[in-house]
């Protein structure tokens, strides 16, 4: 599983992984994937990004990043931080929630989106 989510280095969705490890382990079944990923988020082992409008991706990075999406292609990088962007949550209005985590993800056009619509 794990050597799955390393060979992809953009945020993998469960069915990138699957079609990944099927090819070593052909008779490995969705369910166990996607189990096997539910159980590494649940151990702190990965992260899931949840993406609005797409699938669930995963990230091996645990510190607290921003992502950004290519609205063409999909694909997700983090960004990093050159300064900080602290959205200040002691200024949110929390409707009464305890906070646990947050995710922000920008959306954009990636160089290679970009590259092909001049073309």
């Amino acid at each position: 599983m794990w050597d799955a989510l390393n060979e992809h280095m953009n945020h993998p969705s469960a069915e990138q992984i699957y079609e990944s490890i099927i090819q070593k382990h052909p008779t490995i079944s969705r369910a166990t994937v996607y189990r096997n990923l539910n159980s590494l988020v649940e151990d702190g082992i990965i992260r899931r990004v949840q993406v609005p409008g797409g699938p669930d991706r995963y990230d091996r990075i645990l510190e607290q990043h921003f992502h950004i999406q290519c609205v063409v292609c999909k694909s997700i990088h983090d960004l990093e931080m050159t300064k900080d962007l602290s959205i200040g949550l002691e200024d949110l209005d929390l409707k009464g929630y305890q906070l646990e985590s947050y995710q922000v993800v920008f959306n954009g056009v990636c160089p290679e989106c970009q590259k092909e619509n001049l073309s």
